[in-house]
């Protein structure tokens, strides 16, 4: 496989600079193979990603240098794919421990018959945060982490848990309801 090396320096201040380069080196997949040197596969999108940074760099004060690699050594290769994958490993147990979450909410919320709509709203917006932060990880999945395919499970099984949730506040919302309706000599009256 080819890969495209950012090798580059920054002034020290203001610090917001290099935290600023790490943050869009990080959001694009790279690895930190060595202190200061970041790789991508070698695809377009990588050529053009990394090209842009090497110029804010230095619109930053900093030096950038750019390297197209073809030829690794196996032990090489091996390390950076296991760097990649390690990477990717991290963020899908994130994802994951965020399912075991999002799966214990719902069964407080059902232990306490908490089947409003509201709550159906709040955990709809839970699970469309987890499934965008699942596409932005497996946009940045270079090398086929095995705990893709579990979490891509568990987010179908997050979406059929609040499924259940939503239909049984659907009917817990839509059933009459018995209202005491209180009178003015202290008694009440029971209505459906």
């Amino acid at each position: 496989m080819e890969w495209l090396l950012l090798t580059y320096n920054l002034p020290s201040e203001p610090s917001r600079n290099r935290v600023s380069v790490w943050r869009q080196l990080r959001r694009t997949g790279a690895v930190n193979f060595q202190q200061s040197l970041w790789v991508l596969p070698d695809q377009e999108q990588a050529r053009a990603y990394f090209g842009d940074l090497a110029r804010e760099i230095e619109t930053l004060g900093g030096q950038a240098t750019m390297l197209r690699v073809s030829s690794l050594t196996e032990r090489d290769e091996a390390n950076i794919r296991r760097a990649f994958t390690d990477a990717r490993d991290n963020e899908y147990r994130e994802i994951i421990d965020k399912c075991q979450d999002f799966f214990a909410e719902i069964d407080k919320e059902t232990r306490v018959e908490n089947f409003t709509f509201a709550e159906v709203e709040e955990n709809e917006e839970e699970l469309a945060k987890l499934r965008a932060w699942f596409d932005k990880v497996c946009r940045r999945d270079f090398t086929g982490s095995a705990l893709r395919q579990e979490v891509s499970q568990l987010l179908n099984r997050c979406e059929g848990v609040l499924s259940e949730f939503c239909d049984r506040a659907h009917k817990e919302e839509s059933s009459p309801r018995k209202v005491t309706v209180a009178r003015g000599d202290g008694g009440g009256m029971t209505a459906p």
